[in-house]
């Protein structure tokens, strides 16, 4: 619930008992009536209630309540007056003015006609300059009132619209980071497929050329026994050869995409999210982490941008803290927002992904959250000889 109508209701309710205080000062030598009046005002703000947390606006429950609301605190005003019942009958007329259309025009002509009505009756027939000042300066009063309660709604929808906008924005801003990774994998994918395709292009060539000059061996070995030995020579280069270029396309179909600045990596990462004013990421490592292995680098580049995405898209966070540090024998990876949290964590196919990854390196994955406390990962990963 936002602040403003928690303050609101906040009103209400000292508005309810500065009510029942002068309903008890003006009747309390009258038990009927002044029972009456409370049962009365409690109906009221009970019927507010249920309108402000129940109803839709729009819906015809929430129209016909309002003009209960209207009805009554024009009856109020006119039994009980003071400041309480004069402040509460301008409640109703932030709330109408939400509304659009016919609804809008019959509350508010309402809602005028019954204030005029109280005013009137209030001063008497104005036959008199002073009464036709006084009713002048109400009526002037009541326009003011309006026109500050359409200004202040006019801002709030403006306020909510532009919410809404960088919401889409965050949205869009999410979906590029995803796409430019996809298109980043699907190139480096290409760029293999091709590799495999020379490969078998070039060994096939030479494991014929192989074939060949291994039968031919095979038949001069009688006839021509000096000749045998420079053809095998002749095999084992090709052979030699062969092999060497196995191993290069055999490294080149397991490499995954190279991060030779990790530090600068990251940042280019939040760079990309901060483009949205009200995200904050703040990152912190103590140590240069270039010289760690491809697969380590990679697993937490990805882990990194699949839990950002994750905070803004899915825990509405507003600041992330993202930690790393780096021992002897494992690097820690500590991530955490400031999001809506959750009691119980449901695994998505991004947290998923986060796991397969470090257990491939023998790592370890802990997840931390609650309800409006937002969300932490917490992830280990060993260092091994090779890995340096």
């Amino acid at each position: 619930m936002p602040v403003s109508r928690k303050y609101l209701i906040v009103f209400k309710y000292f508005l309810l008992i500065s009510i029942y205080i002068r309903i008890y000062c003006l009747y309390h030598n009258k038990i009927f009536i002044m029972i009456l009046l409370l049962f009365f005002s409690t109906i009221l703000m009970g019927n507010d209630y249920i309108r402000s947390t129940k109803l839709s606006i729009g819906s015809s429950y929430m129209y016909y309540s309002l003009l209960f609301t209207i009805c009554g605190a024009a009856a109020l005003t006119y039994f009980i007056k003071g400041f309480g019942a004069n402040i509460y009958i301008f409640f109703p007329l932030i709330e109408l003015l939400k509304l659009k259309g016919i609804r809008l025009k019959v509350l508010f002509i309402v809602h005028l006609l019954l204030f005029l009505m109280i005013t009137i009756l209030d001063l008497g027939i104005p036959n008199t300059i002073d009464r036709l000042s006084t009713l002048g300066i109400s009526i002037l009063g009541y326009f003011a009132v309006a026109s500050i309660a359409y200004s202040v709604i006019v801002i709030r929808i403006e306020k909510e619209e532009v919410n809404q906008l960088n919401e889409k924005l965050q949205l869009a801003n999410i979906k590029l980071q995803q796409y430019t990774l996809e298109v980043e994998e699907l190139t480096a994918s290409k760029e293999r497929t091709m590799m495999a395709q020379e490969l078998h292009d070039s060994l096939g060539h030479s494991l014929m050329a192989l074939i060949m000059h291994l039968e031919f061996a095979r038949k001069i070995y009688n006839a021509k026994p000096e000749k045998v030995n420079e053809v095998l020579a002749k095999s084992e280069d090709i052979a030699k050869s062969s092999i060497s270029s196995l191993r290069e396309a055999v490294n080149l179909l397991k490499e995954e995409r190279e991060i030779k600045h990790f530090n600068d990596s990251i940042q280019g990462i939040i760079n990309n999210f901060q483009m949205l004013n009200n995200i904050k990421i703040y990152f912190n490592t103590d140590k240069d982490l270039d010289n760690l292995s491809a697969s380590i680098k990679n697993s937490m580049y990805k882990t990194i941008q699949e839990s950002i995405t994750n905070s803004i898209k899915h825990g509405k966070a507003t600041e992330i803290n993202i930690n790393i540090t780096r021992g002897n024998l494992c690097i820690r990876l500590i991530l955490n927002d400031n999001g809506v949290g959750c009691n119980k964590i449901i695994k998505s196919n991004g947290l998923i992904g986060i796991e397969n990854r470090v257990a491939s390196l023998n790592g370890s994955v802990k997840y931390h959250s609650n309800d409006n406390l937002g969300f932490g990962i917490d992830i280990s990963i060993p260092i091994l000889m090779e890995d340096v």
